[in-house]
């Protein structure tokens, strides 16, 4: 009797413990909010943080973001005080147009950290300004072309304008084969204008005067280079900025500025060379395309080079003439 007891003395015991309750500690979360105030260089970034009743000392809040997937690159701190909602946001500027960022909330509760879903978006384009159509008198199979006043992405002659990669029609912070939308090395494979499409120039959607202008702009072509240089003359022009002051056989003028190009992240020669690429294409050198170069030397000349350099765009009035027609 005794024995048993002591046995249910202990089994007391034991159930106690069993059904001691610990304090419920709660789990923090941070909610990843939609961007909004998207430009095209800027960027507002929102996030909430649902503390579901836990007690903290210290709190950090922020956002890691940047143009991959992981939503790594750049950390920025939130703005302000947690106010009665416990939504945050931040500012980012410095932005390159017309690309996609990646973004997650982040928050630090006493030194651990949590972070929220990853999410995107676009910024948006900046608007481009149509040049005034030059008629400098240049005749290309019987037509006259028109020539635009400015480079694409300028707003004046002295503008550079912005550089493209040939058969892109975005700006980039870099240009190398391992950004290029149609192959990522001088060997291919290409995925287009690759010499087995048949493709001679640029179709209309990889045409970034037409896409950027609409209506009946677009680029140059070999052809039409070739008249303008041919037909017109040549004036070295040292200005605001240094270029040619080309006049046509009517007596009307454009100014071609020398803005250099794009290689990697680097902008080299500027006011020394100028390129500007042609919608041209030649098959039998899949990985190059035919730009026309010109240089403070008063040298001017066509080139066949890799079509991932971040080149200048010099549009041109849009006719009947046909676009394989090189």
């Amino acid at each position: 009797m005794k024995r048993l007891i002591y046995l249910s003395l202990a089994a007391l015991m034991v159930l106690a413990v069993s059904c001691k309750k610990e304090p419920k500690v709660g789990t923090p979360s941070v909610i990843t909010l939609a961007a909004t105030e998207i430009g095209p260089e800027s960027a507002r970034l929102n996030a909430k943080i649902d503390f579901a009743g836990v007690n903290w000392a210290s709190v950090n809040f922020g956002f890691f973001w940047g143009t991959t997937e992981d939503a790594e690159g750049t950390y920025t701190m939130g703005e302000g005080f947690l106010d009665e909602t416990n939504t945050y946001s931040a500012a980012i500027m410095g932005l390159t147009p017309e690309t996609e960022y990646w973004f997650k909330a982040f928050i630090e509760i006493d030194g651990h950290p949590y972070t929220g879903e990853i999410l995107n978006f676009t910024t948006e384009g900046i608007p481009v300004i149509a040049p005034e159509a030059v008629d400098l008198g240049i005749v290309v199979n019987g037509k006259k072309i028109k020539w635009g006043s400015f480079n694409l992405g300028a707003t004046k002659p002295e503008e550079y304008g912005d550089y493209y990669a040939w058969g892109e029609t975005k700006p980039k912070d870099e240009y190398s084969w391992s950004t290029y939308k149609f192959g990522t090395s001088e060997s291919g494979p290409f995925s287009k204008y690759n010499g087995t499409d048949k493709k001679t120039a640029l179709d209309p959607e990889d045409d970034v005067a037409h896409v950027k202008l609409g209506g009946k702009w677009r680029m140059p072509t070999q052809k039409e280079w070739a008249a303008l240089r041919e037909q017109c003359k040549f004036g070295v022009y040292h200005g605001e900025v240094t270029g040619f002051l080309i006049t046509g056989p009517n007596g009307n003028t454009i100014l071609l500025p020398f803005p250099g190009f794009r290689d990697g992240p680097q902008l080299e020669g500027v006011n020394d060379v100028g390129y500007y690429w042609s919608s041209s294409f030649s098959p039998d050198y899949p990985e190059c395309s035919t730009s026309f170069f010109f240089s403070d030397n008063a040298s001017n000349g066509q080139s066949t080079i890799d079509r991932y350099y971040g080149f200048s765009v010099r549009c041109v009035m849009k006719d009947d003439l046909e676009r394989n027609n090189i």
